[in-house]
């Protein structure tokens, strides 16, 4: 399930490459004193992932109209960010030095297909690939690093099972149901590889992320499920930061 939130520019100003640590407080604000206040302190996967503003040109013009997308795979979550999104319709919103007015809110659905589909990143994923596993991979490093991330340097068989059991796992942990060892994503396209600046708790750092398009065909119940959470739960790490988000084109590009 899926949230618009539908925004429009107070003014002229340069579109924040660095909105996410800013659009996630605004997010948070949505669940405040709420049954699902408590997902700001979670560890680990929020069960929530949400896009960029849209659309993300270099300036954000006067009077602009601009649209931020909610999703996730439990839907009383997202109707709280829904309720309370109403609650400040006619408001302005700032994120960081982005300033905003609410103009409404809508609701909508992005369903899997039971045949085949097209599914492309929205935001960057982030995969991070843990120091122990990176001999499986072959990758090799120059610092003894606790962790990498995915580049296009490296195969992309190492990404793939990654983003398969990073998702798998979320699954699991949404679920409370097993799910038998499968194959997500046979038929991959890489797209771009960005270097994101990140500023968190007053640090800046840079995270690598990459885009892609996942060509599924003959998708069975049990994927169909795991990948439909994905979906709206967002793909590999850092959803709740506005990494991972995905959306569905909407033609086949084979």
């Amino acid at each position: 399930m899926r949230l618009i939130v539908r925004l429009r520019a107070c003014k002229t100003f340069p579109y924040d490459l660095t909105y996410h640590k800013n659009l996630q407080g605004l997010i948070y604000t949505l669940i405040r004193d709420s049954a699902y206040s408590s997902l700001h302190d979670k560890q680990g996967c929020k069960h929530f992932s949400f896009s960029n503003i849209l659309p993300p040109t270099p300036v954000v013009h006067e009077n602009s109209k601009n649209n931020l997308i909610i999703a996730s795979p439990n839907e009383d979550l997202l109707t709280t960010f829904m309720d309370n999104a109403n609650q400040i319709i006619g408001k302005t919103i700032r994120i960081g030095d982005m300033h905003f007015f609410v103009e409404g809110t809508e609701s909508f659905n992005v369903q899997v297909p039971e045949s085949e589909c097209v599914l492309a990143t929205g935001t960057p994923i982030v995969i991070r690939i843990p120091r122990y596993r990176c001999s499986e991979y072959a990758i090799t490093t120059q610092k003894d690093y606790n962790y990498v991330y995915w580049r296009k340097d490296y195969t992309p068989s190492a990404f793939v099972k990654q983003l398969e059991e990073n998702l798998a796992k979320k699954y699991v942990e949404y679920s409370r149901m097993d799910v038998e060892p499968f194959t997500l994503f046979e038929k991959v396209r890489f797209r771009k590889q960005v270097a994101i600046p990140l500023k968190t708790k007053g640090k800046e750092g840079t995270v690598i992320g990459t885009l892609w398009d996942f060509y599924l065909q003959g998708i069975s119940d049990a994927k169909r499920k795991v990948i439909q959470f994905g979906l709206d739960a967002g793909f590999g790490e850092m959803n709740s930061l506005g990494f991972g988000f995905i959306n569905m084109k909407p033609s086949l590009d084979w």
